[in-house]
C-alpha cells in the first residue's frame, strides 16, 4: 500500500514511525514539489489509498480524484482544511491526532501571554535598533483568564497557569464538569461572559461553521481596554480588521497570534502593527510534538488500512451508518 505524504515532518523526527509503516507493507511517498496546491494534489493523488496531509487544501476535487483513497490522516489536530462532508459520501475515512500537540500549543499559548503583556517583543525591537526604552506592561499572576475552548489543548492551559494563581473564566459546549470542579474553573454557559471578565482572552476552539468569526467587533467591545486577545487555534476564529480597529483605537492593549485566515501572513497585511505580536503558526511545532504526532498517525494507518479498526476515524460512525454497517 502507498501513502502520498505532504506534511513535511511526517517521521522527521521519528523515523521509528516509518519504520512502523514499512514493516507492516505501507510505504510513504513524498511529491516532488515542496508545496501542493489543491489542484496539483488532485492530479498526484491517483493510485494511493491513504493519504497524510498538513496544512494542506483537501477539496472535494482532490477527494474525487482519489480512485483508490481509502483514509485521509491530519498530521495534527484541525480538520479545517479538509471536506469532511466530501470524503465520507465516497466512503474515505478520515482521521487526525488529537492530543499529541496539546503540551506545545499550550505552552506557546502561555508564552504568548506573557510576551504580550511585558511588550517582549516590542523592546528587542528596540533594542535592535538602538534604543533603550522602557515601559511598564502586565503581569500574568492573579489575573482572570478567559478560556474559549477546554478540550486536550484548553485543559493543559489551565494546568500549565496553576503556577500563575489566576482565575480561570470557560466556556466550552461540552465540559468535563469534574475535571473542571477538580481544577477550579468558573464554566459559564454564554460566550459574551467569557470576552468580559477576561483580562488575557485565550482561543482553544476548533474552527467550523459554528466558531468561524466568533471573535468580532461586537465581542471585542465587551472586553476591558487593558485586556489582551491570544489565539494560537484558527484565524478564521478572529475578525481582524475588528481585531486591528480595537488595538489601534486604544479599545483592547493587545493581541498575540499565531494564526491567521491568510497563511503565510501577506507581506502588508494590517496585522503587523504596534501592538500586535505575531508567531508564523508554529504552536504545534515542536520536536517532541512532531515525533508524537508522527508515531499516533503511523499506528493509526496500520491499525486502518491493515487491521480494519475503523473507529479511529471522526467520519467511521456516519461512513457505517451509510452503508448500513456497525457503527
Amino acid at each position: 500500500m502507498r501513502v502520498l505524504v505532504t506534511s513535511k515532518s511526517f517521521g522527521k523526527h521519528a523515523p521509528d514511525a516509518l519504520e512502523h509503516l514499512r514493516a507492516h507493507g505501507i510505504e510513504p511517498v513524498w511529491p516532488d514539489q515542496p508545496h501542493l496546491t489543491a489542484e496539483r494534489l488532485a492530479a498526484a493523488i491517483p493510485g494511493f489509498e491513504a493519504l497524510v496531509v498538513g496544512n494542506d487544501t483537501v477539496d472535494a476535487a482532490v477527494i474525487a480524484a482519489g480512485d483508490r483513497l481509502r483514509l485521509i490522516h491530519m498530521h495534527g489536530t484541525g480538520l479545517d482544511g479538509i471536506d469532511v462532508a466530501s470524503a465520507t459520501a465516497k466512503g474515505i475515512l478520515v482521521a487526525n491526532a488529537p492530543g499529541a500537540n496539546r503540551n506545545a500549543v499550550a505552552e506557546l499559548a502561555v508564552a504568548l501571554m506573557l510576551v504580550a503583556g511585558r511588550r517582549i517583543d516590542q523592546h528587542m525591537e528596540g533594542l535592535r535598533a538602538g534604543r533603550w526604552e522602557r515601559s511598564a506592561g502586565r503581569e500574568v499572576s492573579g489575573k482572570t483568564v478567559g478560556l474559549l475552548g477546554l478540550g486536550n489543548i484548553g485543559r493543559r492551559i489551565v494546568e500549565l497557569l496553576t503556577g500563575f494563581q489566576v482565575r480561570v473564566v470557560a466556556c466550552d459546549p461540552q465540559p468535563d464538569k469534574a475535571w473542571i470542579a477538580a481544577h477550579g474553573v468558573t464554566l459559564v454557559e454564554d460566550v459574551d461572559q467569557v470576552f468580559a471578565a477576561a483580562d488575557y482572552l485565550v482561543l482553544a476552539l476548533p474552527l467550523n461553521q459554528g466558531t468561524a468569526g466568533l471573535v468580532d467587533a461586537r465581542r471585542l467591545a465587551l472586553m476591558k481596554p487593558e485586556a489582551y486577545l491570544v489565539n494560537t487555534a484558527r484565524g478564521g476564529l478572529v475578525d481582524e480588521d475588528a481585531l486591528c480597529a480595537a488595538v489601534a483605537g486604544g479599545r483592547l492593549a493587545g493581541a498575540a497570534l499565531d494564526a491567521f485566515s491568510r497563511e503565510p501572513l501577506p507581506a502588508d497585511s494590517p496585522l503587523l502593527m504596534p501592538g500586535i505580536t505575531l508567531t508564523p503558526h508554529l504552536a504545534a511545532t515542536s520536536l517532541e510534538t512532531s515525533a508524537n504526532v508522527s508515531r499516533m498517525v503511523a499506528r493509526n494507518l496500520v491499525d486502518i488500512l491493515v487491521h480494519g479498526l475503523r473507529q479511529r476515524a471522526v467520519n467511521a460512525r456516519q461512513i457505517a451508518q451509510a452503508s448500513g454497517g456497525p457503527a
